[in-house]
């Protein structure tokens, strides 16, 4: 197999407060990025610590701090932030200056979809995950780029990496062979027991096989998020040496994790972010 560009790093830092980077996109000084872990906030019970969502049960003031606590690091204003309202689909929309703090608080209006596209600096996009993977997008030649998408299985399924790849392709002549791609955590294939029906549409889409899906010894079937985004990518065009590849389980690491799954909806979630930086 071709040798891709190493992982996600965990990194802990001041205040008990700990993320991932990957040295692919932060060793190009022209990328801000990271992936929260749960640690480091100021959200107590089953919502300890880093919780970043608001929709969980949470106190929007916990969110909000927790929120300025790790983009203060990264010298962001969260106030800035940019995100849509995740709706497990394929929907793709670009986003500039004019969206800035769009989804940085509870109530306001944010687009639906679930792939986020910006050519311009200092835009920090946002996705949340507590089970399902993030993929990150990155583009430095001519009109420099970034994405960010979320895929839980509808969105595997729908090959939103390939899709967005695709809209790069035609809307802002990216080369996906150029394209730099990063894979976040992930409910890994041992944790992610689906039923048939769900089994039966990856089946049908061309995912029968190991390592993307595989009949457990009991009820149900164990699906391969990662393996299947992973495909999906090298199958637009991307080189595995431009790709970061994910080596972190959301389910099996609970220090380090909220995990939809193994805390059976009572839980929080992961940020994710990217930013062209200057």
């Amino acid at each position: 197999m071709p040798e891709t560009a190493g992982n996600f790093l965990l990194h802990q830092v001041h205040n008990g407060l700990a993320f991932l980077q990957a040295p692919l996109f932060a060793d190009t000084g022209r990328i801000d990025h990271a992936f929260s872990t749960r640690l480091g906030g100021v959200s107590t019970g089953y919502l300890a610590s880093l919780n970043t969502a608001f929709h969980v049960g949470d106190a929007d003031e916990n969110v909000l701090e927790n929120r300025r606590i790790f983009f203060n690091y990264f010298q962001y204003d969260y106030r800035t932030l940019v995100s849509s309202v995740q709706v497990h689909g394929t929907g793709i929309q670009v986003f500039d200056q004019t969206n800035s703090g769009e989804g940085a608080f509870p109530a306001g209006n944010r687009s639906r979809c679930d792939a986020l596209v910006t050519a311009v600096p200092g835009v920090p996009l946002t996705a949340y995950s507590a089970d399902c993977q993030l993929i990150y997008f990155a583009y430095l030649e001519n009109k420099p780029l970034v994405a960010l998408a979320h895929a839980g299985w509808k969105g595997t399924l729908g090959n939103i990496g390939g899709k967005v790849i695709k809209y790069l392709k035609e809307h802002f002549s990216v080369r996906p062979e150029r394209l730099l791609i990063g894979l976040g955590p992930v409910v890994c294939r041992s944790c992610y027991l689906v039923d048939k029906e769900v089994a039966v549409k990856f089946q049908e889409a061309g995912w029968s096989k190991k390592p993307y899906l595989e009949r457990s010894q009991a009820t149900g079937y164990y699906l391969d998020l990662n393996a299947i985004n992973l495909e999906q990518l090298r199958r637009a065009g991307v080189k595995d040496h431009n790709i970061a590849v994910n080596c972190w389980c959301t389910s099996c690491s609970p220090e380090l994790f909220y995990s939809y799954r193994r805390d059976k909806g009572s839980t929080g979630r992961m940020l994710g972010f990217i930013a062209l930086n200057g």
